[in-house]
């Protein structure tokens, strides 16, 4: 007997028509779907080209800045709205370290990424404090079954997390990521992927080192935004 991961009710595997017709191994199920149904996809309609947020414009007003700032802006698509079952979860997982927690969007993660071109597929980084405190970090975990490059790496040993910061201390944090191979990016395309997108500092210093050091093109994606 299987259990839901988040609600701790038995799970009934239904098959569906594919899956009776078409032999393969069957996805496991580890969420119900009342728990599952409490988080929003994004629907992609009227998404700003940059964030992917809803927004009625092509490039909300965050995205224009970015452009101003960089040249460019990043593509970037999120998953789910980050919304109260969303904060819940990473709560649990990300936070209180229950690190099972992993497999409720591994599949969500795996078909998205299987539907996008790229070279490599490059997860944010934590720092060695976060490693040696919560033991895992929580982008990679939610990788887990997919190829992956650990590209890039964190300048520092502890930093103030992103999540006790207000908006205008995370936009002015400073490029905190360095390369940690000898790889030569000339000419790849790469995908970040974190777990959350709030303001985009994040992912746009990464972005940042990437087009610096010759890549081609750079998207990004996280699981909720």
């Amino acid at each position: 007997m299987v259990n839901c991961l988040l609600c701790n009710r038995s799970l009934t595997k239904r098959l569906t028509v594919s899956e009776i017709i078409f032999p393969g191994p069957i996805r496991k199920q580890v969420v119900c779907n009342a728990c599952f149904q409490k988080f929003i996809r994004y629907s992609g309609t009227n998404a700003c080209q940059g964030c992917g947020r809803e927004d009625k414009n092509k490039l909300c007003t965050d995205c224009q800045r970015w452009q101003q700032q960089y040249g460019w802006h990043l593509s970037h698509r999120p998953i789910f709205h980050y919304n109260q079952a969303m904060r819940e979860f990473m709560q649990q997982y990300k936070f209180q370290g229950q690190y099972h927690l992993r497999a409720v969007f591994q599949q969500s993660l795996q078909v998205v990424i299987s539907q996008m071109d790229y070279d490599l597929l490059v997860p944010i980084p934590v720092t060695n404090h976060t490693m040696k405190t919560r033991g895992f970090n929580q982008v990679t975990g939610l990788l887990e079954n997919i190829q992956y490059t650990e590209l890039i790496k964190h300048r520092e040993k502890q930093k103030v997390a992103q999540s006790k910061k207000d908006r205008q201390s995370r936009l002015k944090t400073k490029q905190q990521f360095f390369l940690d191979r000898n790889i030569t990016l000339q000419g790849l395309r790469i995908v970040l992927v974190d777990d959350i997108y709030t303001t985009g500092r994040t992912l746009y210093h990464a972005a940042e080192l990437c087009y610096q050091n010759g890549c081609k093109r750079v998207q990004s994606l996280s699981l909720a935004r």
